[in-house]
């Protein structure tokens, strides 16, 4: 039985080209995924806030965005905004990575 090498040659030709595109691609996510996650630092700007309320407005990538309450709102990658709080009663506004406080945001 004759088996053409050529014709297997070039699928391993392309299945080479195939999976170095696919490892590129790889690379440049990891890449960006460890870069928003480890360097990049979100800049916030502080609108307004009503400590008594529970509720600010903060300004990130040129959008207001509304704080309520207890809750953490994601800004990007691993980054987060709360409001924290003394005794029950908000006091503060955190600037978060991974649920812990990197940051007090002022107005």
């Amino acid at each position: 039985m004759f088996i053409d090498k050529t014709h297997i040659s070039k699928t391993g030709e392309a299945l080479i080209k195939i999976a170095a595109v696919v490892a590129a691609i790889g690379a440049i996510a990891g890449g960006y995924s460890f870069w928003k996650n480890n360097i990049w630092n979100p800049k916030i700007t502080v609108v307004s806030v009503d400590y008594a309320k529970g509720v600010a407005v903060v300004k990130s990538f040129g959008k207001e965005i509304s704080i309520f309450g207890d809750a953490t709102f994601l800004i990007g990658g691993d980054w987060g905004i709360k409001f924290g709080s003394n005794r029950g009663v908000y006091d503060k506004l955190e600037l978060t990575k991974k649920g812990m406080v990197v940051d007090y945001l002022t107005a």
